[in-house]
């Protein structure tokens, strides 16, 4: 019985540590995007290098949302979309 406790305990963290995502970092890939809390959003857009310091964050951020799901580019990194997005959302595209 004293080991019930500590198995159980060991079976959540287990099967709800798969839910858990990693934070957005560099080596992050697009589909990380789709999984990701809202407040690790807002922090990658705050974080984020951009080329323009008055970059349409807003916008980028929309964008990211549509291109994170294109299953062609799910094996490029988080960045490499964010600078994509940049770029379009800067002429004027989404």
């Amino acid at each position: 019985m004293k080991l019930l406790v500590p198995l159980a305990a060991l079976a959540i963290l287990v099967s709800g540590g798969t839910a858990l995502a990693a934070p957005l970092d560099q080596k992050s890939l697009a589909p990380a995007w789709i999984s990701a809390s809202q407040a690790e959003k807002d922090a990658w857009i705050a974080a984020f290098k951009f080329e323009n310091a008055n970059a349409d964050r807003a916008g980028i951020a929309q964008c990211l949302d549509k291109m994170a799901k294109w299953e062609a580019l799910a094996t490029n990194k988080l960045s490499g979309i964010t600078s994509m997005c940049e770029t379009v959302v800067a002429k004027g595209g989404t």
